[in-house]
Protein backbone atom coordinates (compact mmCIF):
# COMPACT_ATOMS: atom_id res chain seq x y z
CA UNK A 1 0.00 0.00 0.00
CA UNK A 2 2.67 2.07 0.77
CA UNK A 3 4.80 1.47 -2.33
CA UNK A 4 1.32 2.28 -4.11
CA UNK A 5 1.02 5.43 -2.67
CA UNK A 6 4.41 6.29 -3.33
CA UNK A 7 3.73 6.44 -7.06
CA UNK A 8 0.74 8.24 -6.66
CA UNK A 9 2.80 11.39 -5.10
CA UNK A 10 6.04 10.70 -7.15
CA UNK A 11 4.05 12.72 -10.51
CA UNK A 12 4.05 16.04 -7.74
CA UNK A 13 7.85 16.44 -8.34
CA UNK A 14 6.97 16.85 -12.12
CA UNK A 15 4.12 19.51 -11.23
CA UNK A 16 6.25 21.71 -9.52
CA UNK A 17 8.61 21.90 -12.26
CA UNK A 18 5.49 22.53 -14.71
CA UNK A 19 4.31 25.22 -12.35
CA UNK A 20 7.64 26.09 -12.76
CA UNK A 21 7.64 26.29 -16.02
CA UNK A 22 4.61 27.91 -16.58
CA UNK A 23 5.45 30.89 -14.66
CA UNK A 24 8.50 31.49 -16.57
CA UNK A 25 6.32 31.73 -19.42
CA UNK A 26 3.95 33.60 -18.36
CA UNK A 27 6.36 36.41 -17.37
CA UNK A 28 8.12 36.06 -20.16
CA UNK A 29 4.89 36.72 -22.40
CA UNK A 30 3.42 39.46 -19.85
CA UNK A 31 7.25 40.98 -19.62
CA UNK A 32 6.50 44.24 -21.21
CA UNK A 33 3.77 44.77 -18.41
CA UNK A 34 5.99 43.35 -15.56
CA UNK A 35 8.55 45.88 -16.87
CA UNK A 36 6.17 49.03 -16.78
CA UNK A 37 5.31 48.32 -13.49
CA UNK A 38 8.80 47.76 -12.57
CA UNK A 39 9.48 50.87 -13.92
CA UNK A 40 6.72 52.97 -12.64
CA UNK A 41 7.58 51.46 -8.87
CA UNK A 42 10.97 52.71 -9.54
CA UNK A 43 9.90 56.15 -10.39
CA UNK A 44 7.42 56.38 -7.43
CA UNK A 45 9.89 54.96 -4.88
CA UNK A 46 12.06 58.13 -5.98
CA UNK A 47 9.37 60.70 -5.87
CA UNK A 48 8.42 59.32 -2.37
CA UNK A 49 11.80 59.08 -0.96
CA UNK A 50 12.48 62.63 -2.44
CA UNK A 51 9.73 63.94 -0.50
CA UNK A 52 9.51 62.22 2.62
CA UNK A 53 10.98 64.53 5.06
CA UNK A 54 14.20 62.37 6.51
CA UNK A 55 14.45 61.41 10.41
CA UNK A 56 18.06 60.88 11.70
CA UNK A 57 18.88 59.08 15.21
CA UNK A 58 21.98 59.75 17.45
CA UNK A 59 22.81 58.80 20.58
CA UNK A 60 23.52 60.34 23.97
CA UNK A 61 26.21 58.48 26.76
CA UNK A 62 26.40 60.46 29.85
CA UNK A 63 26.75 60.20 33.63
CA UNK A 64 25.27 62.01 36.43
CA UNK A 65 27.00 61.93 39.74
CA UNK A 66 23.83 63.87 41.96
CA UNK A 67 21.23 61.00 40.22
CA UNK A 68 20.95 57.82 39.37
CA UNK A 69 20.28 57.02 36.46
CA UNK A 70 16.41 55.78 37.00
CA UNK A 71 15.42 59.14 37.85
CA UNK A 72 17.48 60.66 35.41
CA UNK A 73 15.22 58.31 32.70
CA UNK A 74 12.12 59.75 34.47
CA UNK A 75 12.95 62.61 33.56
CA UNK A 76 13.79 62.08 30.13
CA UNK A 77 10.24 60.18 29.73
CA UNK A 78 8.49 63.30 30.80
CA UNK A 79 10.22 65.12 28.05
CA UNK A 80 8.69 62.80 25.55
CA UNK A 81 5.41 62.91 26.91
CA UNK A 82 5.41 66.89 26.22
CA UNK A 83 6.72 66.62 22.66
CA UNK A 84 4.30 63.71 22.29
CA UNK A 85 1.44 66.21 23.05
CA UNK A 86 2.78 68.97 21.38
CA UNK A 87 3.47 71.34 23.62
CA UNK A 88 6.47 73.05 22.05
CA UNK A 89 5.83 76.27 24.37
CA UNK A 90 7.05 74.11 27.26
CA UNK A 91 9.17 72.12 25.61
CA UNK A 92 11.26 74.46 23.82
CA UNK A 93 11.44 76.47 27.80
CA UNK A 94 12.94 73.05 29.25
CA UNK A 95 16.02 72.65 26.31
CA UNK A 96 16.10 76.62 26.00
CA UNK A 97 15.52 75.80 22.25
CA UNK A 98 13.52 77.43 19.73
CA UNK A 99 9.96 76.19 19.14
CA UNK A 100 10.64 75.76 15.33
CA UNK A 101 13.73 73.75 16.46
CA UNK A 102 11.77 71.38 18.92
CA UNK A 103 9.46 70.77 16.51
CA UNK A 104 11.90 68.72 14.31
CA UNK A 105 12.67 66.49 17.20
CA UNK A 106 10.82 63.28 16.78
CA UNK A 107 11.38 60.79 19.81
CA UNK A 108 12.94 60.51 22.77
CA UNK A 109 14.24 57.45 23.95
CA UNK A 110 16.26 57.28 27.16
CA UNK A 111 18.41 54.36 28.16
CA UNK A 112 19.04 53.44 31.68
CA UNK A 113 22.72 51.67 32.86
CA UNK A 114 21.79 48.29 32.26
CA UNK A 115 20.29 48.28 28.74
CA UNK A 116 23.45 50.58 28.15
CA UNK A 117 25.55 47.50 28.95
CA UNK A 118 23.44 45.28 27.13
CA UNK A 119 24.13 46.91 24.12
CA UNK A 120 27.78 47.07 24.63
CA UNK A 121 28.35 43.76 25.84
CA UNK A 122 25.63 41.92 24.19
CA UNK A 123 24.77 39.88 27.54
CA UNK A 124 20.95 39.24 27.76
CA UNK A 125 21.21 38.17 31.21
CA UNK A 126 23.20 41.03 32.40
CA UNK A 127 22.02 41.53 36.17
CA UNK A 128 22.37 44.75 37.74
CA UNK A 129 24.37 44.89 40.79
CA UNK A 130 23.14 46.42 44.09
CA UNK A 131 24.86 49.80 43.74
CA UNK A 132 23.81 52.50 42.25
CA UNK A 133 24.46 53.14 38.50
CA UNK A 134 24.96 56.96 37.42
CA UNK A 135 25.27 56.23 33.67
CA UNK A 136 22.13 56.54 31.76
CA UNK A 137 21.49 57.21 27.67
CA UNK A 138 19.29 58.76 25.29
CA UNK A 139 18.58 58.04 21.68
CA UNK A 140 16.53 60.81 19.54
CA UNK A 141 15.15 60.80 16.09
CA UNK A 142 15.31 64.34 14.78
CA UNK A 143 14.63 65.96 10.96
CA UNK A 144 17.27 67.37 11.30
CA UNK A 145 21.15 67.15 12.29
CA UNK A 146 21.65 70.71 12.85
CA UNK A 147 19.99 71.22 15.75
CA UNK A 148 22.14 68.17 17.85
CA UNK A 149 24.54 70.58 19.29
CA UNK A 150 21.99 72.84 21.28
CA UNK A 151 20.07 69.41 21.97
CA UNK A 152 22.79 68.09 23.61
CA UNK A 153 23.66 71.56 25.87
CA UNK A 154 19.42 71.86 26.77
CA UNK A 155 19.54 67.98 27.88
CA UNK A 156 22.32 68.62 29.97
CA UNK A 157 20.92 72.05 31.26
CA UNK A 158 17.67 70.47 32.27
CA UNK A 159 19.14 67.83 34.15
CA UNK A 160 21.55 70.36 35.68
CA UNK A 161 18.86 72.40 36.81
CA UNK A 162 16.59 69.98 38.73
CA UNK A 163 16.16 71.05 41.76
CA UNK A 164 16.59 67.46 43.15
CA UNK A 165 20.07 67.31 40.89
CA UNK A 166 21.47 70.84 41.97
CA UNK A 167 20.85 70.27 45.70
CA UNK A 168 22.50 66.75 45.54
CA UNK A 169 25.02 68.06 43.23
CA UNK A 170 26.01 70.63 46.14
CA UNK A 171 25.98 68.51 48.82
CA UNK A 172 27.93 65.79 47.31
CA UNK A 173 30.78 67.99 46.08
CA UNK A 174 30.51 69.42 49.80
CA UNK A 175 31.17 65.82 51.03
CA UNK A 176 33.95 65.12 48.82
CA UNK A 177 35.79 68.64 49.85
CA UNK A 178 35.07 67.33 53.65
CA UNK A 179 36.51 63.91 52.85
CA UNK A 180 39.40 65.34 51.19
CA UNK A 181 40.64 67.12 54.10
CA UNK A 182 40.38 64.22 55.95
CA UNK A 183 42.41 62.36 53.57
CA UNK A 184 45.51 64.66 53.74
CA UNK A 185 45.24 65.27 57.82
CA UNK A 186 45.74 60.63 57.62
CA UNK A 187 48.49 61.35 55.50
CA UNK A 188 50.15 63.94 56.95
CA UNK A 189 49.83 61.62 60.42
CA UNK A 190 51.49 59.03 58.96
CA UNK A 191 53.69 61.01 56.70
CA UNK A 192 54.91 62.14 60.38
CA UNK A 193 54.95 58.60 61.69
CA UNK A 194 57.05 57.36 59.01
CA UNK A 195 59.71 59.96 59.92
CA UNK A 196 59.80 58.70 63.16
CA UNK A 197 60.56 55.23 61.99
CA UNK A 198 63.45 56.06 59.65
CA UNK A 199 64.87 58.54 62.49
CA UNK A 200 64.90 55.02 64.73
CA UNK A 201 63.68 56.97 67.30
CA UNK A 202 62.52 54.79 70.14
CA UNK A 203 61.58 55.28 74.07
CA UNK A 204 57.64 56.67 74.48
CA UNK A 205 56.89 57.15 71.34
CA UNK A 206 57.55 53.89 70.32
CA UNK A 207 53.97 51.64 69.54
CA UNK A 208 52.31 49.00 67.57
CA UNK A 209 52.43 50.76 64.10
CA UNK A 210 56.04 51.82 64.59
CA UNK A 211 56.86 48.47 64.62
CA UNK A 212 55.57 48.01 61.39
CA UNK A 213 57.05 50.90 58.99
CA UNK A 214 55.73 48.92 55.65
CA UNK A 215 52.43 48.47 56.53
CA UNK A 216 52.59 52.59 56.82
CA UNK A 217 54.37 53.16 53.53
CA UNK A 218 51.16 50.74 51.68
CA UNK A 219 48.55 52.66 53.73
CA UNK A 220 50.04 56.44 52.70
CA UNK A 221 49.96 54.90 49.01
CA UNK A 222 46.57 53.99 49.55
CA UNK A 223 45.56 57.40 51.01
CA UNK A 224 47.20 59.49 48.04
CA UNK A 225 45.87 57.27 45.21
CA UNK A 226 42.28 57.94 47.25
CA UNK A 227 43.62 62.20 46.98
CA UNK A 228 43.97 62.17 43.25
CA UNK A 229 40.43 60.32 43.07
CA UNK A 230 38.66 62.81 45.22
CA UNK A 231 40.58 65.99 43.76
CA UNK A 232 39.28 64.63 40.40
CA UNK A 233 35.89 63.82 41.22
CA UNK A 234 36.04 67.60 42.56
CA UNK A 235 37.64 69.19 39.32
CA UNK A 236 35.33 67.56 37.52
CA UNK A 237 32.38 67.13 39.21
CA UNK A 238 29.66 68.57 36.63
CA UNK A 239 26.00 67.77 37.29
CA UNK A 240 26.02 66.05 34.25
CA UNK A 241 29.44 64.18 32.43
CA UNK A 242 29.32 63.78 28.66
CA UNK A 243 30.93 60.45 27.68
CA UNK A 244 29.64 59.88 24.51
CA UNK A 245 27.97 62.87 22.04
CA UNK A 246 25.74 62.78 20.03
CA UNK A 247 26.95 62.20 16.72
CA UNK A 248 26.07 63.42 13.42
CA UNK A 249 24.78 60.32 10.96
CA UNK A 250 24.50 61.05 7.70
CA UNK A 251 22.01 58.19 6.60
CA UNK A 252 18.44 58.66 7.63
CA UNK A 253 16.85 55.98 9.48
CA UNK A 254 13.82 56.70 8.08
CA UNK A 255 12.93 56.17 5.46
CA UNK A 256 14.64 53.38 4.60
CA UNK A 257 15.61 53.29 0.71
CA UNK A 258 15.95 49.97 0.30
CA UNK A 259 12.75 48.99 1.86
CA UNK A 260 10.91 52.28 -0.11
CA UNK A 261 11.65 50.49 -3.52
CA UNK A 262 11.46 46.78 -2.64
CA UNK A 263 7.72 47.85 -1.59
CA UNK A 264 7.18 50.39 -4.44
CA UNK A 265 8.31 47.52 -6.71
CA UNK A 266 6.49 44.70 -5.17
CA UNK A 267 3.42 46.52 -5.09
CA UNK A 268 3.25 48.31 -8.97
CA UNK A 269 4.10 44.50 -9.92
CA UNK A 270 1.26 43.15 -8.02
CA UNK A 271 -1.26 45.93 -9.13
CA UNK A 272 0.19 44.62 -12.86
CA UNK A 273 -0.58 41.03 -12.46
CA UNK A 274 -4.10 41.96 -11.24
CA UNK A 275 -4.51 44.06 -14.19
CA UNK A 276 -3.23 40.89 -16.32
CA UNK A 277 -5.67 38.42 -14.54
CA UNK A 278 -8.81 40.76 -15.05
CA UNK A 279 -7.99 41.34 -19.06
CA UNK A 280 -7.60 37.60 -19.19
CA UNK A 281 -10.89 37.15 -17.29
CA UNK A 282 -12.55 39.37 -19.75
CA UNK A 283 -11.25 38.14 -22.71
CA UNK A 284 -12.50 34.40 -21.30
CA UNK A 285 -15.99 36.07 -20.87
CA UNK A 286 -16.12 37.60 -24.04
CA UNK A 287 -15.15 34.77 -26.22
CA UNK A 288 -18.20 32.09 -24.27
CA UNK A 289 -20.77 35.02 -23.42
CA UNK A 290 -22.53 34.10 -27.02
CA UNK A 291 -22.02 30.22 -26.37
CA UNK A 292 -24.04 30.40 -23.26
Amino acid sequence: MEEGQKKILAPDEVDLVRIFVVTIRFIIKNRIVFLISTLLGLSAASAYYSMKPKIYASKLIAECQSMEDSRVVDLLLELDKIREYEDWKQLSEKLSMTEAEVKKIKQFEPLSTITIEKEAKGIDDYLLTSDPSYKFGLKVKIKDNSILPKLQSGIIQYISLNNYARIRGTRFLKNRKTYLLFLRKQIKQLDSINRIVNANITGKYQSENLSRPGENTSVLATLQEKVVSVEDQIEFGLPVRIIQPFSVLKNPVEPVLTKVFFISILSFNFLGLLGIVFVSLRKTYLENVNKI
